[in-house]
C-alpha cells in the first residue's frame, strides 16, 4: 500500500505532538513522515541531524517546502501560530499541497472564506484539526441525534475550568494577544483553549451529518483575570442558532480548580452528558432507558491523521472537519467581540495572582467556579446573575455574516 507523505512545519511546541503522533501512526501503513520545515536549525541542530538520519527531508523555510518537496510530500501538517493560518494554508493549496490546518480554523470570517474560496479555485483539500468532530463519541452523539432518538434538540451547553499560567502565556509571541504580528489572533478561551468544545456544540446542533449549525444571533460577554495579557480568559457565550437550538458557554482560565469540559445535550426524549475525561458519555431518555459508551480507547487526535490520509488516498469521499463547516465556529468567535465590544478587566482587588506549590505564577478569580456552575445551571450569562463586575451586552444578528471589522 502507498504510504501518504506527510510534512510539518516546526517542531517545537504543538508541532513536537504533531511529530508523536505521525510516529505512533507509522506502523498502520498509511502514513509516513517525509519532510519537516525547521527555520531555526542551529539552534534544533539535534533533532536536524536525527530527522535527516532517518531519511526525513529538512527545509529551513516554507517555501522551499513549497518549491521542492512535491516528490515526497502530498500533506502538510500546519500546527502554527493563529495569525499565519489562513496565509500559510492558502499559500500550500496554491503551490498544490493538501493541507491539515491545526484549529483555530482562522480569527476571521473573512480568512475562512479565502481558505474556502482556494479550496474551489485549486481543488485541493484542508482539513482542520479539531480532534473531537473526529472523536468516536462526538460523532455517536451526533448519529444518535440524527436517528430522532433523542427528539428535537432544544438547548445544548459546555462549561470548562483550567488554569493558565504565566508560562502558557510566555511561550510564544501572540498567546494571550487580541492582535499580533499586525494581525488580529483573538487568544482566549473560546477561540483557542476551549475551542474544540464550542466547536462540537454547533456541530452538534446542526441536522446534517457533515455540517454545522448556521447561527442566527449571539451574546457575549469577554472578561480579563490575568493582569499581564490583553485577550479575555473569563468568558460566556448563548447563541441561538437558525434551527432554534440554544446554545450557552461557559469557559475560564482564572478557576479555582481545575476541572475538564463537561456538555449536556437536552432534547424532547431525554438528556445527554459528555464529559471530555476519557470521553464519557451517559444518555438518559424519559423511558428510563439508559445508555453509556466512552472512547472505546479510539485517541481522536491520531483520527485527524487517519481521515486526512484516507481522503487522500481515495477511500473517504468526504473529510470530517473543513473550512466549510467549522466557518459557523468562525461566525461564533466573531460575534462575540461584536456583542461584547470590548474586553473587561476584573477589578485587581478581586484577583489573586501569586507563585504555586509547582513554582508556577497562577491567576484566580475567586468565586469563579460557582459563579459559572450558576450561570450553567440557569442558562443564563454571568451578568444576568447580577454581578458587580459583570457587563451586560447586546444580541447580535450573524445571519449571512459579511465579515469581522473590530477597528470600525
Amino acid at each position: 500500500m502507498r504510504k501518504v507523505g506527510l510534512a510539518v512545519v516546526g517542531v517545537n511546541n504543538f508541532a513536537e505532538f504533531y511529530l508523536d503522533k505521525i510516529a505512533e501512526l507509522e506502523s498502520e501503513e498509511q502514513i509516513k513522515l517525509t519532510a519537516v520545515v525547521i527555520h531555526d536549525q542551529v539552534n534544533n541542530a539535534d533533532k536536524v541531524r536525527e530527522l535527516r538520519h532517518k531519511g526525513i527531508a529538512v527545509y529551513s523555510s516554507y517555501e522551499s517546502l513549497l518549491k521542492d518537496a512535491k516528490s515526497c510530500v502530498d500533506i502538510i501538517g500546519l500546527p502554527v501560530s493563529i495569525p499565519t493560518h489562513a496565509e500559510m494554508a492558502i499559500k500550500g493549496m496554491n503551490a498544490g499541497y493538501n493541507i491539515l490546518l491545526e484549529k483555530p480554523p482562522a480569527p476571521t470570517v473573512q480568512e475562512i472564506d479565502a481558505i474556502i474560496k482556494t479550496e474551489k479555485e485549486t481543488g485541493r483539500f484542508c482539513s482542520i484539526g479539531f480532534q473531537f468532530i473526529h472523536s468516536h463519541t462526538i460523532r455517536k452523539i451526533k448519529q444518535f441525534i440524527l436517528e430522532g432518538k433523542l427528539g428535537e434538540i432544544k438547548e445544548i451547553a459546555a462549561k470548562g475550568f483550567w488554569p493558565r499560567f504565566k508560562s502558557y502565556y510566555d511561550r510564544n509571541d501572540w498567546a494571550g494577544k487580541s492582535i499580533a504580528m499586525g494581525q488580529l489572533v483573538l487568544d482566549g478561551p473560546m477561540h483557542n483553549a476551549f475551542a474544540h468544545y464550542l466547536n462540537n456544540m454547533i456541530f452538534i446542533a446542526s441536522s446534517e451529518m457533515n455540517k454545522s449549525a448556521s447561527l442566527k444571533r449571539i451574546r457575549a460577554e469577554l472578561y480579563r483575570a490575568h493582569s499581564y495579557i490583553e485577550a479575555d480568559d473569563t468568558s460566556c457565550m448563548e447563541i441561538e442558532t437558525v434551527n432554534g437550538v440554544s446554545i450557552y458557554f461557559y469557559v475560564t482560565h482564572a478557576p479555582e480548580e481545575l476541572r475538564h469540559p463537561y456538555m449536556e445535550i437536552i432534547g424532547e426524549k431525554g438528556r445527554i452528558k459528555w464529559n471530555m475525561e476519557n470521553e464519557k458519555t451517559v444518555i438518559e431518555l424519559k423511558n428510563n432507558e439508559v445508555i453509556q459508551f466512552d472512547n472505546n480507547n479510539i485517541d481522536p487526535y491520531k483520527e485527524e491523521f487517519r481521515v486526512v490520509a484516507r481522503k487522500q488516498l481515495g477511500e473517504i469521499k468526504n473529510l470530517y472537519c473543513t473550512p466549510e463547516n467549522t466557518r459557523n465556529f468562525v461566525v461564533a468567535i466573531n460575534g462575540a467581540y461584536d456583542s461584547a465590544q470590548k474586553i473587561k478587566a476584573v477589578p485587581q482587588d478581586l484577583i489573586e495572582e501569586f507563585t504555586n506549590d509547582d513554582g508556577e505564577y497562577q491567576t484566580v478569580l475567586p468565586g469563579i467556579d460557582k459563579l459559572i456552575d450558576r450561570a450553567f445551571a440557569e442558562r443564563k450569562l454571568l451578568s444576568d446573575l447580577e454581578i458587580d463586575w459583570a457587563v451586560k451586552t447586546k444580541w447580535v444578528n450573524v445571519e449571512n455574516y459579511p465579515g469581522f471589522n473590530p477597528f470600525n
